[in-house]
C-alpha cells in the first residue's frame, strides 16, 4: 500500500516478493468468483509484473483468461507461452489482431466468473483488490462494478482519486483506468466493448453503455490500482494527433444523447433497524495455512499515529518476522495514514468501513478466520471487536480470543476498552493489559485475575542509542542549537495529553531563566490552541512545531534531546516514555496509569496530579536542565531500565507465550459457545448500538443543536441539491474541465483533502 503522503512510485506490485504469498487450498469451488480479462498485443517483459501482481492476490478462486491479440514479437508470444504454464487456472486465447475491444469480448465470452477484471497486460493491482470489490459488489447489490483508486506511475507519476463517483459527469469526460471489476451479467446486458474503436477511449464508451444499460460503479478510496503511464504508449500516441479528443467528445454526445436525464445513481447498502444481516457468504477462498506458525485476526479501530498502533505494529513485525501470518481488520472510519507502515509487514489489510456496511462485517470476518484458517483472534481497541466475539466464537469455536487493553479512559464509556475486557471476559480466552495497575483495575471490576496477564511494551533499544556525532548531524540539520539542552514532546495535541499546561510549564521555565529548546512532535484538535499560546507568550524562537513525522525520524530525534515533558491527564505506560528511556532522555512525565512501574526515582521524575502541577514540573526542568551531571545519571539509569526490562524481542517472545496459555485454556477451560440463533440476536444488538451511536455521534458533531453549527448553521436538503447542481453544471464547462485536469490544481486539492481528512471518529 503505498504512502499517499511521500509515494514511492518504484515499489511496485509486481516487484514485491511473493514468498508469502497466499496459495488456493485443495478444496475445490464450485464456482469461479473472478475472471480477469486481458489483451495482449507484444508486451514487453513488465507483463511478468501483471502476473506476480495476480498470483499475489487474497482472492484465490480466479481464472486469468488472456487473450494474444495477433502478437508478432517472437519475445513476447514466448513470455505469454512461459507465464501461462506456470498456472493451470491461465488460459491464453489467439486471434488475428482486432484491437482491445475486440479482445476484451472475446475474453469475456470464455469467462466463467460470477465477476470479471479488466486488467490489462501491463498494469497490476494491490494483493486484496480482488477480494474487496467481489465483497463490495456482493454487499451492494444496486452497483454492478467497481474500482478504487490509482497508483499512475511510469512517464508519468501521480496519484488518481477521481471515480465513478462523478456519476453524469462522466458524459464530459473519462475518469481513470479501465481497471474494474463487473457483475458477468451486467457486462453481457451492456453488450460489451465497441469493438470499432479501436484506439483509445473504447472503456470510455463502454462505461456510458453500462450506463445506458441501467447499471453504474463505486469507486474504492483506496490506492489499490497501479497503471503504466507510457509516453510511447498506443493511447499517448493517438491523443496526440490533432482534434482527437473533440472528435470522440462529439461522437459521445450524439450517441448517449439523453442519457445525463436518466443516468443510474445507485447507492451503498445502509443500515437499518435490528437489521437481518446475513451468515452465508458467496465468496469461495479455502487458503493454504502457514507452513509453519499460527494465523493471527488482528481487530483494530484504526491505523494512525498514536503509542497503542506502534504497540500493535511492533507485534506485528515480531509475529511475521516469527513465520506467523497476519491478516488486519479495521473496523472505525478515519484518516488511517499509517496502513502503508503496517502493510511491510503483512499485505492482508482491510478497512471495513471502506468496502462494508457494518451488518457485513459478522459475516466477513467469519469467513476470513476460515479462508485464511485463522487460530488467534486479538482484539485491541476495537468496541465493536468485542461486542462480535460471541458471534463469531459461535461460527469459530476452534480459535483463541484474546484481547489487549493499554489504559483505562473513565471520561469514555466508564473506562474505555478495558471495560470491555471485563465486561466480555467470559468470552475470552485471556486478557493482556500493559501495566499492573491496569490488572489491579479490571479486577476491582470483577474481572478474574487468573485470565489477566500483564506484558510490558517493548522497545528497540539499539534503533533509538544514537552516538554523539549523530547528535550533532540532527541538531544541525534541524538548526538546534548545540550547546543547550532540549526538550522534547511527543504524542497528539488533544485533552488527553494536556498541551496547554505542556504550554504554560515552557513559559513558566523560560521565566525562571531556564535555557532550553522545546520540540513539538505531533498533531491533534489541540494544536491550534498550543499555538497561540506560543506566540501569546512570545516564545515561538524557543519552541519548534515538528507535526507528525516518521517513526524513524522521531527516534533520531531523541537521540538528539535530553529530556522528555509529558503531562498527560492518563496514559497506561506511554511509548514515548519507553523509547526516550531508550534512548538516554530522562523522562518528566505525569505520575498517571502504569508509569510507575516504569520510571524509579533514579530514572527520571514522576509529578502526581495536584493543585501544584506546573511548580513541580517547572523545578524538576530546572534541576535537570541546569544540572548535566545529574542529568547524565538519571540517563544511564534510564538505558538500564530499558535494556533490561522493555526488549522488543522478549516482548514477541513473552507475547507468544501467553497465546499459548490463552489455547491451553481454550481446551481445559473452554467458554461457553452461544447457540447459533441467540449469537446471532446479540450481534444484532451490537450492531444496533452502532448505528444509534453513530446517529447521535453525527448530531451531536452536525445536528442543529451541536456547537459547529450554531456558527455555521447547516444547510438545508435543497440548499444542498442547488448547491450540488451548481457545481455539476459547472464541471461540465470548458474552462473547469481544463482546470481539474491541471496537474497544479489537482495536486492542491489533494493536499486540501488530505488536510480536511486528518478529522478522525471516536
Amino acid at each position: 500500500m503505498i504512502d499517499r503522503l511521500n509515494p514511492d512510485y518504484s515499489d511496485l506490485p509486481g516487484r514485491r516478493p511473493v514468498a508469502h504469498a497466499f496459495s488456493a487450498g485443495a478444496h475445490q469451488a464450485d464456482h469461479i468468483d473472478i475472471s480477469v480479462l486481458t489483451p495482449y498485443f507484444n508486451t514487453e517483459a513488465f507483463f511478468t509484473e501483471t502476473w506476480v501482481s495476480i498470483q499475489a492476490q487474497t482472492l484465490q478462486n480466479w481464472e486469468w483468461i488472456i487473450v494474444d491479440d495477433g502478437s508478432t514479437d517472437p519475445a513476447a508470444v514466448e513470455r505469454l507461452h512461459r507465464v501461462a504454464g506456470a498456472d493451470a487456472r491461465i488460459q491464453v486465447i489467439r486471434q488475428d489482431n482486432a484491437g482491445p475491444s475486440a479482445a476484451r469480448n472475446r475474453a469475456f465470452s470464455a469467462a466463467r466468473g460470477r465477476y470479471v477484471c479488466l486488467l490489462d497486460s501491463d498494469d497490476m493491482v494491490e494483493t486484496t483488490y480482488f477480494e474487496k470489490c467481489v465483497w463490495f459488489l456482493d454487499a451492494n447489490p444496486a452497483y454492478a462494478f467497481c474500482n478504487a483508486w490509482s497508483v499512475v506511475f511510469g512517464d508519468q507519476e501521480y496519484l488518481w482519486t477521481t471515480g465513478f463517483e462523478r456519476n453524469v459527469a462522466h458524459l464530459q469526460a473519462n475518469s481513470g483506468p479501465p481497471i474494474s471489476v463487473i457483475r458477468h451479467g451486467a457486462f453481457a446486458e451492456s453488450g460489451g466493448f465497441d469493438e470499432s474503436i479501436r484506439f483509445g477511449h473504447e472503456d470510455w464508451d463502454f462505461w456510458l453503455s453500462m450506463a445506458q444499460a441501467g447499471h453504474w460503479g463505486f469507486t474504492l478510496p483506496e490506492y489499490l490500482q497501479w497503471y503504466r503511464k507510457r509516453g510511447n504508449g498506443r493511447f499517448e500516441q493517438i491523443m496526440r494527433a490533432d482534434g482527437v479528443n473533440a472528435k470522440f467528445e462529439a461522437t459521445v454526445r450524439k450517441k448517449f444523447e439523453g442519457l445525463a436525464h436518466r443516468f443510474p445513481n445507485p447507492q451503498r447498502t445502509h443500515s437499518v433497524p435490528y437489521v437481518s444481516f446475513s451468515t452465508a457468504s458467496e465468496v469461495s477462498n479455502a487458503l493454504v495455512a502457514p507452513s509453519a506458525g499460527r494465523s493471527f485476526l488482528f481487530l483494530i479501530p484504526w491505523m494512525v499515529t498514536g503509542g497503542a498502533d506502534r504497540v500493535n505494529l511492533d507485534l506485528i513485525e515480531g509475529l511475521v518476522a516469527e513465520g506467523h501470518r497476519v491478516t488486519v481488520c479495521a473496523t472505525l472510519p478515519a484518516d488511517h495514514g499509517w496502513e502503508h507502515n503496517f502493510s511491510r509487514f503483512t499485505t492482508d489489510i482491510f478497512v471495513l468501513p471502506n468496502f462494508l456496511a457494518t451488518q457485513d462485517y459478522p459475516r466477513f470476518l467469519a469467513y476470513l478466520i476460515a479462508s485464511r484458517q485463522v487460530d488467534t483472534v486479538l482484539i485491541t481497541g476495537s468496541t465493536l471487536g468485542y461486542q462480535l466475539v460471541p458471534y463469531l466464537r459461535s461460527t469459530a469455536p476452534h480459535v483463541a480470543y484474546l484481547d489487549m487493553s493499554h489504559v483505562e479512559e473513565l471520561h469514555w464509556n466508564n473506562g474505555g476498552h478495558p471495560r470491555f475486557g471485563v465486561g466480555y471476559q467470559d468470552q475470552l480466552d485471556l486478557n493482556i493489559v500493559t501495566t499492573r495497575r491496569l490488572s489491579q483495575w479490571m479486577q476491582s471490576r470483577g474481572a478474574e485475575a487468573a485470565r489477566i496477564a500483564v506484558m510490558y511494551t517493548g522497545i528497540r533499544t539499539s534503533a533509538t542509542a544514537g552516538p554523539s556525532d549523530e547528535r550533532v548531524a540532527v541538531r544541525t540539520r534541524y538548526g538546534l542549537p548545540q550547546s543547550i539542552p532540549i526538550i522534547v514532546f511527543a504524542g497528539r495535541l488533544c485533552d488527553q495529553k494536556r498541551p496547554l499546561l505542556l504550554a504554560q510549564i515552557l513559559k513558566a521555565c523560560h521565566d525562571a531563566g531556564i535555557v532550553f529548546h522545546a520540540l513539538i512532535i505531533g498533531d491533534g484538535e489541540l494544536k491550534g490552541a498550543f499555538e497561540s499560546l506560543i506566540r501569546q507568550y512570545q516564545m515561538q524562537d524557543m519552541v519548534s512545531l515538528l507535526g507528525s513525522l516518521p517513526h524513524a525520524e522521531w527516534l533520531r530525534l531523541l537521540g538528539a534531546s535530553d529530556v522528555l515533558l509529558m503531562p498527560s491527564q492518563y496514559e497506561g505506560i506511554s511509548v514515548a516514555l519507553l523509547e526516550a528511556m531508550a534512548a538516554g532522555v530522562v523522562p518528566v512525565v505525569a505520575d498517571v496509569g502504569g508509569q510507575s512501574e516504569i520510571v524509579s526515582a533514579s530514572a527520571g521524575v514522576l509529578v502526581p496530579h495536584g493543585d501544584q502541577d506546573l511548580q513541580t514540573y517547572v523545578a524538576a526542568l530546572h534541576k535537570l536542565l541546569t544540572d548535566p551531571d545529574a542529568r547524565a545519571g538519571y540517563a544511564q539509569s534510564s538505558r538500564q531500565i530499558a535494556a533490561s526490562q522493555l526488549s522488543w524481542p522478549g516482548m514477541i517472545r513473552f507475547f507468544l507465550g501467553l497465546v499459548d496459555q490463552a489455547h491451553a485454556l481454550r481446551v481445559s477451560q473452554p467458554r461457553q459457545v452461544l447457540p447459533a440463533g441467540f449469537a446471532k440476536e446479540v450481534t444484532t444488538l451490537a450492531l444496533e448500538n452502532k448505528r444509534l451511536g453513530d446517529a447521535v455521534e453525527w448530531l451531536w458533531h452536525a445536528g442543529p443543536q451541536s456547537p459547529a453549527s450554531a456558527a455555521n448553521p447547516a444547510l438545508t436538503a435543497t440548499e444542498v441539491q442547488v448547491i450540488s447542481r451548481v457545481a455539476v453544471r459547472l464541471g461540465q464547462t470548458w474552462l473547469v474541465r481544463r482546470l481539474i485536469r491541471n496537474r497544479l490544481v489537482k495536486s492542491l486539492a489533494r493536499w486540501v483533502l488530505t488536510r480536511a481528512s486528518r478529522v478522525r471518529g471516536p
